[in-house]
């Protein structure tokens, strides 16, 4: 056995593991589910769910969308801005 007069701490070791988690593949097995299984829930409950999903799925086109009108306004505007201070 060495003789030390100083000793060195091991370093410190974690147990992480990474999560992956995919949200599409979550919201298909959902979909699936609900399709399969025996319809013990109300119709509108049902009906409901699947309206919610379309409606989250659907959401990043409006967004898009309003982003796209919002960009063509400001362009507008400043187009205006322009025609008035050099041409007017």
């Amino acid at each position: 056995m060495a003789l030390t007069f100083f000793k060195t701490n091991k370093n410190k070791q974690f147990n992480y593991k990474p999560v992956y988690w995919d949200k599409a593949k979550e919201e298909r097995n959902k979909r699936l589910k609900t399709a399969f299984e025996e319809t013990d829930k109300e119709y509108s409950e049902a009906l409901r769910e699947r309206m919610d999903l379309r409606w989250k799925r659907n959401s990043p086109q409006a967004a898009q969308k309003n982003a796209n009108l919002r960009v063509l306004a400001i362009l507008l505007v400043i187009g205006i801005f322009f025609y008035y201070i050099f041409l007017a």
